[in-house]
């Protein structure tokens, strides 16, 4: 890079003339914005770059070697471009501790004044999710990141997913912001006009002021998918209303981690001959950071944005059946005359939909919560300098990786079916709490709460000790939908329930891919692949959440394959509806609920009374739990029927030599599907150092099937595993005359190193 690049920016060989005649500016001790050309089109791109926590490494090291690294390759061969990057502080750490000369050369580029860092949540957290101090922490974490490393401190703040809600500016002034970029689909649903989306705008929250800049669909959708001749085109439109702001924000992994991306972007060349176009237009157009941009054009106009994302996800967040209709609204509207006019007020959900359209995310992200809580009760106690005060902080950087946005929802770049991610979100959740618990010193026994924690409009049952954590659903079948075993972080359960999805009619269209044959690849938002050829035969959809300990009743004759293939036929009362708490006892821990309904058995009616009483004990880093289930019936003759008590259990890798169902010699990986004779089983994970052993006395066998659902990710849809479901079976007559107890003891231990 030649100090002429530096120095003069966007201007490349041009004379001094191209600065309205004034030469000599270089010496006359001109700051860098007052030297570039106001009347020049401004070309402003943000390059964002994210890995989830709890990310696979090679993963993330694909990512780097396919995207991350080739793309700052080519950018040092262009010195003229300047732009501002993203990288989220999960990513920053990465590189720094794997990658260390990369963060050098990043170094360098800041050092000469190519590239900007933006600032943004550290653990890249959707902030409009997370409580107003955490918002500040996260940015303020990312932001002494990037002084620390860079020595700049960041003046614009990347939002995570472009999920806007207008109270999130307190926070991002509080913590320094001065600017955001977000999509022009935010404003033109607040009422602008397209040709007013090339300009920086000011908007403000009780008077506090922020910029900001729109991004525009038009070069999203471009780049780097089409000719850089037609991204040209588009900048050129703005050449009758200069100086005008050509602005766009958009992820890096477009930039080769996408299908076909990495062949069209290097091996081919693309981004070189984008980036020398962009330089061989330098007499009308600047490429520049936008910090550059606002030093020198002050927004004058003040806007206001709706609560609002990108159109796909806003897309995403709504039901099945709503989503497929708005994509029918937007699918008639785009063929209908005029219809563009139209269209910038048709929206979606927003993010927090997410929340009601998967329960096991709102469940963890209230946990969360609540977990948030209890560290600012703690922290207003502890005393600076103390150990205490060294734990408190090091719970604070798990609580906030916990915060980390992609195990939280679902698109086609979401990660709550990844189960790898929502267990890496856990276990950063878990270890907070495991210190909170040696802080607060409470070991006498186990703490219980009642209350609505995740308001859903039922009361649950909260234990919470410092060997295990708990999650009782009096309101679903009196279920436990958590069960966090906090000596290995883990949470046991963390599966999700098979539902429909509105892109699951597109995986009976067994579609391939749609590239044509040498040209560029598609936008993901345009692929359709299924991964395996019987995707369409899997799909299946669960009647219940995938909770553990709950109770199903029913015909004898009923098989395995009944139980996996969702026909037990059960008495739906029993198994789903409401159970009243009628007791709980801190120590020794107990809680027992009743339950009484009619239920329909081979056509008979069955007057049930049921009790279920849960115990629950640690000693060292051995955790047990029991649930007994008394079943009466007011019959006139016994019933012959089976009942069955589901545990979910999710040790992540279905096919790994490491990770086992045993029973007696056998052994089975699993992803195992059948019948294991005997009362006694257990899950083993020697990567985790953790065993499970199950034991129902008087079953005469377990069924196992795996839930495994269809989802749709970068690279097409794919089958995932979710857990297990793991029934033990009794055989039992029903009547008016006795009783029926059976009881599921589990006991959960690390193994020995």
């Amino acid at each position: 890079m030649t100090g002429e690049g530096i120095r003069m920016p966007g201007c490349g060989s041009f004379s001094p003339t191209c600065y309205n005649g004034i030469s000599g500016l270089k010496n006359r001790g001109h700051t860098r914005s007052e030297r570039l050309m106001p009347n020049k089109i401004s070309l402003s791109m943000v390059i964002h770059s994210h890995q989830p926590v709890g990310n696979f490494d090679q993963v993330i090291n694909e990512a780097f070697q396919k995207s991350y690294k080739p793309f700052i390759d080519v950018l040092e061969r262009h010195p003229r471009i300047r732009l501002s990057l993203h990288y989220s502080g999960v990513l920053l750490e990465w590189l720094e501790e794997r990658r260390p000369e990369f963060i050098q050369r990043l170094q360098e580029l800041t050092q000469k004044g190519q590239v900007e860092h933006i600032g943004g949540g550290f653990f890249e957290p959707i902030l409009a999710g997370i409580p107003h101090a955490e918002k500040v922490a996260q940015i303020q974490r990312q932001s002494d990141f990037l002084r620390e490393r860079f020595g700049q401190a960041p003046r614009g703040a990347w939002i995570t997913e472009r999920v806007w809600q207008q109270d999130l500016i307190p926070p991002l002034v509080e913590a320094g912001m001065e600017y955001t970029i977000l999509d022009d689909t935010h404003f033109l649903a607040a009422g602008l006009e397209p040709g007013e989306l090339h300009q920086a705008y000011l908007t403000e929250e009780a008077g506090l002021p922020l910029k900001l800049i729109p991004s525009l669909q038009s070069l999203r959708y471009t780049i780097p998918f089409r000719d850089p001749q037609e991204t040209l085109a588009i900048l050129r439109e703005g050449l009758h209303r200069a100086p005008a702001l050509f602005a766009v924000g958009d992820d890096c992994e477009k930039f080769g981690v996408w299908p076909g991306t990495f062949d069209h972007c290097y091996t081919h060349g693309w981004l070189d001959r984008f980036f020398h176009t962009l330089e061989e237009a330098s007499d009308w157009l600047e490429v520049i950071t936008l910090s550059d941009y606002l030093k020198r054009q002050k927004p004058t106009r003040r806007v206001y944005l709706p609560t609002a994302c990108y159109a796909e996800m806003m897309t995403w967040a709504l039901p099945p059946a709503a989503s497929t209709a708005l994509e029918e609204c937007f699918h008639q509207l785009r063929h209908m005359p005029d219809g563009q006019r139209f269209l910038r007020f048709l929206r979606g959900g927003q993010w927090l939909n997410f929340l009601s359209k998967y329960p096991e995310s709102n469940q963890n992200h209230k946990l969360m919560l609540r977990t948030c809580r209890r560290w600012h009760q703690v922290n207003r106690i502890v005393a600076p300098g103390t150990s205490e005060r060294k734990l408190l902080t090091k719970a604070y950087s798990h609580l906030l990786a916990s915060q980390c946005n992609d195990a939280y929802w679902h698109g086609i770049f979401g990660g709550l079916y990844a189960p790898h991610l929502r267990s890496a979100v856990l276990h950063h959740l878990i270890q907070a709490e495991s210190i909170l618990d040696r802080i607060e010193g409470f070991n006498s026994g186990a703490q219980i709460e009642v209350k609505d924690f995740d308001v859903d409009g039922q009361e649950e049952v909260l234990v919470d000790h410092p060997a295990f954590g708990l999650v009782v659903r009096p309101g679903d079948g009196a279920v436990v939908s958590s069960l966090r075993f906090k000596p290995r972080s883990m949470e046991l359960i963390n599966s999700l329930a098979r539902r429909p999805e509105a892109y699951h009619r597109l995986v009976h269209e067994q579609a391939s891919e749609q590239n044509r044959s040498g040209g560029a690849p598609a936008s993901i938002h345009d692929q359709i692949r299924n991964k395996e050829s019987n995707l369409a035969a899997l799909l299946r959809y669960d009647r219940d959440a995938r909770h553990a300990f709950r109770a199903y009743l029913f015909p004898s004759e009923r098989n395995w394959q009944d139980f996996d293939n969702l026909s037990l036929d059960e008495c739906a009362g029993l198994a789903r509806d409401p159970w009243q708490l009628t007791q709980w006892i801190k120590v020794p821990t107990r809680i027992e609920l009743q339950y009484a309904g009619t239920a329909w058995l081979n056509q008979r009616e069955l007057n049930l009374c049921a009790r279920k009483i849960f115990e629950t004990s640690a000693q060292d880093s051995t955790w047990s739990a029991q649930c007994a289930l008394s079943l009466a019936s007011q019959t006139s003759e016994p019933a012959r029927c089976a009942l069955g008590m589901e545990m979910v259990i999710n040790l992540l890798a279905p096919d790994s030599p490491d990770r086992y169902f045993k029973a007696g010699d056998l052994r089975h990986l699993l992803g195992f599907k059948g019948e294991i004779p005997g009362s006694q089983i257990s899950l083993v994970d020697e990567w985790a150092r953790l065993e499970i052993d199950l034991d129902a006395p008087s079953a005469r066998c377990w069924w196992i099937a795996p839930i495994e659902t269809i989802s749709q990710s970068e690279s097409g849809f794919e089958r995932v595993y979710q857990g297990s479901r793991i029934m033990p079976v009794w055989d039992l007559e029903l009547s008016s005359a006795s009783e029926t107890v059976c009881m599921l003891q589990m006991e959960v231990r690390e193994q020995q190193k």
